[in-house]
């Protein structure tokens, strides 16, 4: 199978060639412009059919001589791999995007790509090895607070990750210096893209963060993975504890820094306020990115954390609402926060106001800072 697969590589990449050489030719006076997600996601195929992350080599006279026979087994499969072939892992994690939506994640994400490498891409944390177990950042999508990770956790020789099994990842947000004081929170969830697909021990996962306060800088520590098997057998992948001074080991990955910030939308907000019942909320900040929502207020009230309905108001008409969880906390007398998510990324420049609660927040498009 092994030389098999080194023949579909290259019937691949010469079928792919060739299909592009002529749409090249056809183009006089401009070059095409494929999307970086494209160009990833087309070389990642190529590089290996079978398995992305090896590399095979081959003679080039035995290229030469089986090209023709690989080049036509490629036709075939081409034809049938359009439907059946897996969509990229953002792709397929937020449920389907459309061409726009795919453009923004493309110019938010931090790595998750081959070939060349943008100045975002220089940001992605180097991987974290402790006791035989490797954590590596593939991929980031953030903005100030809310954090989506592409994580590959690679697990000692002899384990076996398998789909039907149930995991749960020990791991949250930290604080750096910059972090102020006070009642802080972050909540998380991940969810579980492949398990054991590519080698039985490696586990392809994406961590999900929201926080009250800005993570940029900030330690991701993964303390331990805990799997559940369908028979009720509970086990520990990784990771100790101490009954008395909890876990004891960690990975630690470390936040960039910029995390989109020139995608984010500081709106001017101080001030406006909103009742419901007896409580009565007033704005003190808000910022908006593709991802999601984030807000400071006072309230006067017994209700310390109410829930307030989110969304947007499209230019076309149409309101996309927030995800209905929030992450509510804070300090009454300093202000406390509350932030939300989208379900997909949203484009900005379509959108007309946010509406929280009853308030309606136009968002005047001179202030955006989008592409």
């Amino acid at each position: 199978m092994t030389q098999f697969d080194a023949l579909l590589r290259q019937g691949l990449m010469d079928a792919n060639l060739a299909q592009y050489d002529r749409i090249l030719q056809q183009i006089e006076t401009e070059t095409p412009d494929f999307s970086p997600r494209y160009r990833r996601e087309r070389m990642r195929l190529l590089a290996a059919p079978r398995n992305w992350g090896k590399k095979q080599t081959r003679p080039v006279l035995r290229r030469r001589l089986f090209c023709g026979i690989a080049v036509a087994i490629a036709v075939i499969l081409l034809a049938t791999a359009a439907v059946a072939a897996t969509a990229p892992l953002w792709i397929t994690f937020f449920g389907g995007l459309d061409q726009r939506q795919q453009e923004i994640l493309d110019d938010m994400a931090i790595g998750g790509g081959e070939g060349e490498e943008t100045a975002a891409d220089s940001l992605l944390p180097p991987p974290v090895e402790h006791d035989g177990v490797t954590i590596t950042p593939l991929s980031i999508l953030a903005a100030k607070n809310q954090l989506y990770m592409v994580l590959e956790i690679r697990a000692p020789e002899g384990t076996v990750f398998r789909p039907e099994d149930d995991y749960t990842l020990l791991a949250s947000t930290g604080r750096s210096e910059k972090t102020p004081s006070g009642t802080l929170s972050s909540a998380g969830r991940f969810t579980v893209m492949e398990a054991g697909t590519k080698e039985p021990n490696v586990l392809l996962v994406v961590v999900e963060e929201r926080a009250s306060y800005d993570i940029s800088g900030c330690p991701f520590v993964v303390r331990g993975l805990k799997r559940h098997t369908p028979d009720g057998e509970r086990e520990t992948v990784f990771g100790g504890w101490d009954p008395e001074t909890g876990p004891t080991d960690s990975w630690e990955i470390l936040i960039p820094e910029d995390l989109n910030g020139d995608r984010v939308m500081e709106l001017p907000v101080a001030g406006l306020s909103m009742s419901d019942g007896q409580k009565n909320m007033t704005l003190l900040s808000m910022s908006i990115s593709p991802l999601g929502v984030w807000w400071t207020y006072q309230l006067d009230g017994e209700d310390p954390w109410p829930r307030v309905r989110i969304a947007l108001r499209m230019k076309d008409g149409s309101e996309i609402e927030a995800d209905p969880r929030q992450l509510t906390m804070g300090d009454m007398s300093s202000g406390l926060t509350g932030t939300v998510s989208f379900e997909k990324p949203v484009d900005l420049s379509q959108t007309e106001a946010v509406l929280w609660g009853d308030v309606e927040i136009p968002l005047d498009q001179s202030t955006q800072n989008q592409d």
